[in-house]
Formats: C-alpha cells, structure tokens, sequence
C-alpha cells in the first residue's frame, strides 16, 4: 500500500499588512513587512502544495519590503513573471526579474524589496527534504545549513530547472493529474530538489559536483534500478547481473564512490524510504504495514535496526509524524 497524498490548494487574498504578514509567516516562515501604502495593498497567493514542494504566484499590489531572520523551516525560490523586486544581503545588494531568479536559504538574513507591478512564481521546498537528499547524496550527514547564493540567473540549466518549476504547476493546477499517483510525484519532488542542488551553487557545491567526477556510467543506471526496488530485497547476485560487471569491481567501485558496499548502500536506501513513508503515513497504517509492505519481514530486527540508524524506534517517528504540524 502506497501512502496518499493530498493536494491542497492555496487561495488568500488579504487587504490587511498584518493578516498578509501572518499568511506568508505560516507559509515561509518568520519575517518582518513594511508596506509604506497599506491602503493600496492587495495581497494574492494562489498555488498547490503537495508534499515537501509548494509552488504558486503571489503579489501585493503595491510596493512592499520583507525582513528576513531566519526561514528556519524551508527554502523560498522566487522568479518575477512581471515587474520586480531586490535583494539586500551580506553587505551587497541584486536585482531580480524576469531573468535573474531569488534564493532565501534558512539561516540567511536578507532584506527584499518588491515593486508595486511585481507578481512572482513563488517555490517552497522543505528544508528537512531538501538536507536529507543531499545527506544521501554525499553520504554523510551535513554540519552545517544548505546555504546557496541568493542570486539565481536564468541560463543554462538554471532556465531549464525553472521550466521543470512551470511544468509542474501547470500539472498540480489541472484535474486528474500525475501528480496524484504517489509514486510518480514522488519521483518529480526528487528530481526537482536533486537539480536545484546541482544546478545552483551553495556551501557544499564543490564537495557534491567533486563526487561525481570519474563515477563509471553503469552505476547511474545501478542506482536507479535500486530506487526503483525498494519495495523488494534485491541480492549481490541481482546486482551483479543488472550492473554488467565482476564482483570485484562492483564492490571496488561502490567503496570509491559510495563509501560502503552494494548491499549496505541497498539497505540504507531501504531504511530511508521506510522513514519517508513513516513521516507521509496514514491515519490508518502502522509501523508493521509499512515495513511489511517496503519488503521487512523481521520486524524485531527491523526495529532495532531502525533505531541504530536514526535514534528512535518506527514507532516513535510514526508517533511524532502524526502530532507535528503541516509547515
């Protein structure tokens, strides 16, 4: 059983500062607005949300500053459709338009400032989701937050990373989309913050792009036979038919570049496929349906495990899933 997922539509339209700063406060994070005109505000958002991704427009009308701490919970990527805004940080200050894009990262004070003719598509991309795939992707845990240069010129595979964004809000807005069937949105989520991170520069570029250089081509196609496996155990030997090459290799190649061997890679990727679907599930599912279903028989074994790998039991991370809320 695949866990559901909900589309839920986002429609506010405010004429307040204080309810339009509550509203973006919910959906973003904390911050502070400053509208020198309060009586020609005219705040819109309308969009979809559907997992760890939003993806909308949003303007106010009139010209408007935003003061940001800390977005503690998510990354906010912007691009103006029409009009445009700025950013001041760290001392320096850029415009963004129809050809440069915005990155506000967690932990990055900035202010931005958006003209009166101003509407922008607007991309929230969860901040646990977005660590978690570069932790798989560098195997290893990060230290420190995901911090990508703010500036975000349109060129290259930048544009193409934004019509990706495009593509996929024309499909969240229509009826009866993919996007419905879990699998399918699970893997366009992936992609989506997968290119990000290897499209725009951030504190960690050079260490991910580093990992790829000189990787044999066999193991793409490998790794997207395991992500496509993860419901069912896959043994040594399924490996070594599907990657086309010795044993020796296929263990010399795995502990080059992905630090540890074909199996234990397997099953980590096992483990965090299970954590995902404990953190998305049901109110009707438990922890035995779920392991059962991703392929775990041994449930004991399966507990323990768990709890060497992230410090809580299944249950517990169920649990907490269920109480904590929609960021």
């Amino acid at each position: 059983m695949t866990v559901p997922l909900t589309r839920q539509r986002i429609a506010a339209e405010f004429h307040q500062p204080d309810s339009a700063c509550r509203w973006m406060c919910q959906v973003n994070g904390p911050h502070r607005l400053e509208v020198p005109q309060p009586r020609q505000l005219s705040f819109r958002h309308q969009g979809t949300r559907l997992g760890n991704v939003s993806i909308g427009t949003i303007e106010y009308a009139t010209r408007v500053t935003v003061g940001i701490a800390d977005l503690t919970h998510s990354y906010s990527i912007s691009l103006p459709l029409q009009g445009a805004q700025s950013i001041e940080y760290q001392g320096a200050a850029f415009d963004s338009d129809a050809a440069v894009g915005a990155i506000i990262s967690p932990s990055q004070p900035l202010r931005l400032s958006m003209d009166e003719q101003c509407q922008k598509r607007l991309v929230r991309l969860s901040r646990q989701a977005l660590e978690h795939k570069l932790s798989q992707l560098l195997r290893r845990q990060l230290s420190q937050p995901v911090i990508f240069d703010p500036r975000m010129p349109l060129s290259g595979t930048v544009k193409e990373w934004w019509q990706m964004v495009a593509n996929l809000q024309e499909m969240l807005h229509a009826e009866g989309s993919l996007c419905d069937i879990p699998e399918v949105w699970s893997n366009f989520e992936n992609s989506l913050i997968t290119s990000l991170l290897y499209t725009q520069p951030h504190n960690y570029s050079s260490e991910l792009l580093g990992r790829q250089q000189g990787r044999p081509a066999y193991l793409s196609d490998l790794e997207a036979l395991l992500h496509e496996s993860l419901d069912r155990p896959l043994g040594l030997a399924d490996l070594e038919r599907a990657a086309g090459v010795s044993r020796e290799r296929l263990y010399r190649d795995f502990h080059t570049h992905y630090g540890v061997s074909p199996i234990a890679y397997f099953r980590q990727l096992r483990f965090d496929y299970v954590r995902q679907r404990l953190e998305r599930a049901a109110p009707n599912e438990s922890v035995s349906s779920i392991a059962m279903d991703c392929g775990f028989q041994q449930l004991g074994r399966f507990s323990k495990e768990y709890k060497a790998r992230y410090g809580e039991l299944p249950s517990e991370t169920l649990k907490r899933s269920a109480a904590a809320p929609l960021q």
